[in-house]
């Protein structure tokens, strides 16, 4: 697959994104996203973003790909956020042993694979590999997939509990139950992943510690630097890119629908200073909190490329930073909900929907605000982080 630049994938994003508006009642109707965008995403060569260059991907930085993410958010956040996540995914594909990574990428550039780490499952060790069982919440983009990646206990002969491993799956040996049935993020299709008893050779898994601490089969096989970043860093950031482009989007709709708004009595929003006032607040809040983002992904990128192992510390910090990205894109979109008056709730106004969108996606584990920024104040006051997750 020939190499493209950045801003040709931008260029791409940006062409996109009035279809993706045009079609945001559709998504959120279907909850998945419309096969027109999933055409569009793939001729675009968006999921090979961060896929090795040994299977076709174009093997681009983190940075790419969330500068492509953010546009795609900006016209829809659902698209955004299946695209972020499963570009993200391929990224993780290439952290496994070779020979998963043939079975995963064939030689198309992408594999299109759900990844729920929430150990909800057991592995049972096999000869040859693992009998996996268990139910995973939240499998965004599995109504596209071909693959799936989860985390499992895994129990030795005598129930004892001896690890925790990532495992790799075809769709043959999963079910989607349909359970994605929300008010916001509606068209991420983000079901229940159903596993009853599939075998899972050795070579489709591998320690779960190593992923977290970016040590994997997959990073002594490659030069790339980024084989090295650690999984939840790398996880925050791409979760907080959607965010913010969905802020940006809801900065959109709101320039615009001020433009077009007159009140009962003839005066025009437009000329109020208080409408004034709360766009150029939202806006700023929305620069620093790509600011922050764009801070963060450097460090870590700079750090992997120096060859620099992250401390636990450092972990939480990206996390937090992450996490106040997108808490931050949301109080942007409320400032502007707030301001847009009781038109913007209709069904087909699309400030409603970056709200909604804005609240499910705020739901997500390295979203909880709360308990990340207590991790990072302890992280501050030399107490490290108090949970695993980092």
């Amino acid at each position: 697959m020939g190499q493209v630049s950045r801003e040709e994938l931008v260029r791409r994003a940006q062409e996109l994104v009035p279809a993706l508006r045009e079609r945001g009642r559709e998504a959120d109707a279907l909850r998945r996203l419309p096969e027109p965008t999933m055409r569009d995403l793939l001729a675009a060569q968006f999921f090979s973003i961060v896929a090795p260059q040994q299977h076709n991907g174009l093997e681009m930085d983190l940075d790419d790909l969330l500068a492509v993410a953010k546009v795609i958010g900006r016209g829809c956040g659902s698209t955004g956020w299946v695209l972020s996540l499963l570009g993200t995914h391929n990224w993780m594909g290439g952290l496994f042993p070779a020979r998963a990574q043939e079975e995963m990428f064939g030689d198309r550039g992408y594999v299109l694979a759900p990844a729920v780490f929430a150990p909800s499952g057991t592995a049972r060790a096999v000869e040859g590999g693992f009998r996996v069982s268990g139910r995973w919440r939240f499998g965004s983009g599995s109504m596209h997939s071909d693959w799936f990646m989860v985390s499992a206990l895994v129990e030795d002969d005598a129930d004892n509990l001896v690890g925790m491993r990532a495992l790799a799956l075809p769709l043959e040996d999963v079910s989607i139950e349909d359970t994605w049935h929300t008010s916001g993020m509606r068209a991420t299709g983000s079901n229940d992943i159903v596993i009853d008893d599939a075998f899972v050779p050795e070579h489709r898994s591998m320690p779960f510690d190593q992923l977290l601490e970016g040590r994997t089969p997959g990073a002594e096989l490659s030069d790339n630097p980024m084989c090295r970043v650690p999984l939840v860093p790398f996880l925050a950031f791409t979760a907080a890119a959607p965010a913010l482009g969905i802020g940006l989007g809801a900065l959109d709709a709101f320039t615009a629908y001020l433009k077009e708004r007159v009140s009962m009595v003839g005066e025009k929003f437009v000329d109020k200073p208080a409408s004034q006032i709360r766009l150029a607040e939202a806006a700023m809040e929305l620069a620093a909190a790509e600011a922050l983002l764009d801070r963060g992904v450097q460090r870590l990128l700079d750090g992997a490329r120096r060859g620099h192992v992250f401390s636990l510390d450092e972990r939480a910090q990206f996390r937090a930073e992450g996490c106040y990205v997108a808490a931050m894109a949301k109080r942007a979109i409320d400032m502007l909900c707030e301001a847009a008056g009781a038109r913007a709730q209709f069904e087909d106004h699309p400030l409603q929907r970056c709200q909604r969108d804005i609240n499910t996606l705020r739901g997500h584990v390295v979203f909880d605000l709360d308990t990340t920024m207590e991790m990072q104040g302890r992280v501050q006051l030399g107490f490290g982080p108090n949970q695993p997750l980092v």
